[in-house]
């Protein structure tokens, strides 16, 4: 996959999903990878897990990534941290591939200073927003997070 760098710094370019192109949507390579690179900022979505954990993941249910049917809000972290992900071919799973979560997300647009662009998927309750703002908080990003929801 080729990328295009724009010389005009007006442009603001998001890595959907992190460099999805090149690593597994969602996960921290494809994260790693658009930090290290010229893009502005980087998206994801999270989901909550029965446990409190915030899981990055576009699906509400893990079929399409994983090959098992499993959706996220109805189960907890610990159920959900040790499925293997399918690499971008859709077929081989890749055993170094695992759900992250928000603050393997947060701390790697940190490192990487990109600007988190944060999906809260289905319904939040507050209590789960505050929560997302406190851990965001705690790892000093906060200022750099624009947070999208239905």
């Amino acid at each position: 996959m080729e990328t295009l760098k724009f010389k005009d710094k007006t442009f603001k370019v998001i890595a959907h999903r992190g460099l999805s192109g090149i690593e597994k949507e969602n996960t921290c390579p494809a994260f790693v990878l658009a930090g290290s690179r010229s893009y502005y900022g980087i998206e994801t979505d999270i989901h909550v897990t029965t446990d409190g954990k915030f899981l990055v993941c576009h699906d509400d249910n893990i079929q399409r990534v994983t090959g098992i049917d499993m959706i996220i809000e109805q189960h907890s972290y610990e159920e959900l941290k040790n499925i293997p992900i399918f690499d971008t071919d859709d077929k081989t799973l890749r055993t170094d591939l695992r759900f992250p979560l928000l603050e393997d997300y947060i701390t790697i647009c940190k490192k990487y200073d990109k600007f988190a662009i944060l999906e809260l998927k289905n319904q939040f309750e507050r209590k789960d927003i505050e929560k997302v703002v406190e851990i965001i908080r705690d790892l000093d990003y906060l200022d750099n997070v624009v947070f999208i929801s239905f």
